[in-house]
């Protein structure tokens, strides 16, 4: 079986070990070495009057206090100060403190009101930090918030904090560094055992951004109260965001997702301390910077679902300063694609034309078109071949081969309008109708000059109601793709033949000879649609001087004198009728 690969398994993976380890502490505490101490309250042995020169509390005549260390006969390190005199805060990780050495001053003892003449603590090596935090108790008396702590820095500067508690050392409930568990008697060198007593009390005196940059020169201390007896006996500098975070650069396990997936967030490069906090922030706008918060989204990684192409980066904060990280985007992939043409059918050109037909919308760019054969499609412009393609319906398929597999498609239809016409017979008489004419495809309309009776919906032709002519009937089919063909008939007249009376066969085009003729609107003209044609011609003495069988040839008197001649004239016209006809003509020469 697959193990699951979680979000957080990857970027654990992305961001490397540091990801596993616990925040650091909030602050990184230094225990500094100070100068300025009155009096030595700690014993390191007996009589304790030999090993210290003050106590910690006034007392009485007969009973004063002081403290005493592991090395003290009848303690050990679980109820006395380390012999070390190094001392771990039992409520701040990682702070600790260092006591003076147990043989020469390791209490700034102040017993009284000191406002007149405040005490100094001078450090040995100024540096800078955050807050100083303080090592102190008092005794023999009650606990009064009338303790005024100013640190002072090199430049000069100060900063004051006033109304500071410091508890008795003895059930004072506040900020306890140590529980020492003895106190020994200055004047019996009695040991005395109280569960939980005596205490030393860790004092924090948080600095102003503005001093972080600073390097804390010493601390004066002022008490305006007489009692209690206030001991300080420590000072630990704590160094935390005393510049601006570092927000490092975000980073993502996924650089582009689809819609709506998940994506994890997280951090590399930036400062990491238990005492930053975090803001996640998001920017839509294309190229904008706009970053608005995230609502919840606090800590160092932050799992994010974008519906659209999306920057990330995170706030850093710490102590009123704040750095931002270089922002990740991630990048919403399309899950959808859209491809349209014009609308309607798309009309196709004659076979090899190079008319082509763009998509008008297609979104978004980047994508392949398909089709199914008979569309001569452009795979990567869209653009159809419409001399190359043939009629049909097709469905264009518009592809975008990413993760999300956006598709989009549309229909198209290809029409090729090309229209056939023939009518039975190039030529037709004037009686009866054409009949149908054969055409394609059904639909279209008929159409012609004046002159041609024609039925507009079936192209039948009434001859008889027809004049005479040369004609050109078009068909037409409507629509967006609209064609038309056409043909081309004649219609002959059957009106009576002309003869003149007098023919001159002097090659002047007037009358030069004896031939079949009839005029109508076309004119005066030859008929040579006739069949069975037969003329002769007499002398008027009955000689045959002439007989012929072309409608088209007449008689010219060529070989003839002058003088009256008898014809007579036979044929079969276009209506199918025989006609006959005698008469005489003169040919004067």
């Amino acid at each position: 079986m697959r193990a699951k690969f979680t979000h957080f398994a990857f970027m654990l993976a992305l961001l490397g070990p540091w990801a596993l380890r616990p925040a650091r502490a909030q602050t990184t505490y230094v225990p500094v070495t100070v100068t300025g101490y009155t009096a030595d309250v700690i014993a390191e042995n007996t009589p304790v009057a030999s090993y210290t020169n003050n106590t910690v509390d006034r007392g009485i005549p007969t009973v004063k206090w002081c403290f005493a260390n592991s090395n003290f006969p009848g303690l050990s390190a679980s109820n006395a100060l380390p012999a070390s005199g190094t001392i771990n805060s039992i409520t701040t990780p990682g702070l600790t403190f260092q006591l003076a050495p147990f043989n020469v001053n390791n209490s700034l003892r102040i017993d009284g009101n000191n406002v007149a003449s405040p005490a100094t603590l001078v450090l040995t090596n100024p540096q800078p930090c955050s807050e100083v935090m303080v090592l102190a108790a008092e005794g023999n008396g009650t606990t009064a918030a009338d303790k005024i702590f100013r640190v002072n820095f090199t430049d000069g500067t100060s900063q004051t904090f006033n109304n500071v508690i410091v508890p008795d050392w003895f059930n004072g409930t506040i900020t306890p560094a140590i529980n020492v568990g003895s106190r020994v008697s200055y004047v019996t060198n009695a040991i005395d055992f109280t569960p939980g007593n005596p205490r030393l009390y860790e004092v924090r005196l948080n600095l102003s951004v503005a001093n972080y940059t600073k390097s804390v020169q010493s601390l004066t201390v002022i008490k305006s109260v007489a009692d209690p007896v206030l001991n300080v006996m420590g000072i630990s500098l704590g160094s935390n965001c005393l510049g601006v975070p570092n927000g490092g650069t975000a980073v993502t396990t996924k650089p582009s997702v689809c819609p709506g997936e998940t994506v994890a967030l997280g951090l590399t490069g930036a400062t990491v301390s238990g005492s930053i906090t975090y803001q996640w922030q998001q920017s839509t706008g294309t190229g904008t910077g706009t970053f608005t918060d995230i609502p919840g989204a606090t800590a160092a990684f932050y799992t994010a679902q974008p519906t659209v192409t999306t920057q990330y980066r995170a706030v850093l904060t710490c102590r009123l300063q704040s750095g931002n990280s270089t922002p990740v985007t991630v990048t919403v992939l399309p899950a959808t694609a859209t491809v349209a043409y014009s609308p309607g059918p798309i009309c196709l050109p004659a076979p090899g034309s190079a008319l082509t037909a763009a998509p008008a919308t297609f979104t978004p760019a980047g994508g392949t078109f398909s089709s199914t054969a008979g569309l001569a499609l452009n795979a990567s412009t869209g653009v159809i071949n419409l001399g190359a393609s043939t009629p049909g319906t097709y469905t264009v398929t518009y592809s975008l081969l990413n993760a999300c597999q956006a598709v989009g498609s549309t229909s198209v239809t290809l029409v090729r309008t090309a229209p056939t016409l023939a009518y039975g017979a190039p030529t037709y008489c004037r009686t009866g109708s054409s009949g149908a004419p054969t055409f394609t495809p059904a639909g279209g309309t008929f159409s012609s000059t004046a002159g041609l009776a024609l039925n507009p919906s079936t192209g039948v032709i009434d001859l008889a109601a027809s004049t005479a002519g040369t004609y050109t009937v078009s068909y037409l089919i409507g629509g967006a793709c609209s064609a038309s063909a056409t043909a081309s008939l004649v219609v002959k007249s059957d009106a009576l033949p002309i003869f003149p009376n007098v023919i001159t066969p002097n090659n002047d085009q007037q009358n030069d000879e004896l031939v079949l003729k009839t005029s109508d609107a076309t004119g005066t003209r030859i008929i040579a649609d006739v069949t069975g044609y037969h003329m002769q011609v007499y002398s008027r003495w009955g000689r045959k001087v002439y007989e012929g069988y072309d409608a088209t040839k007449g008689w010219n008197a060529a070989d003839n004198s002058a003088g009256m001649y008898y014809y007579q004239v036979s044929y079969t016209d276009c209506t199918g009728r025989l006609r006959e006809y005698k008469s005489w003509v003169e040919v004067v020469k």
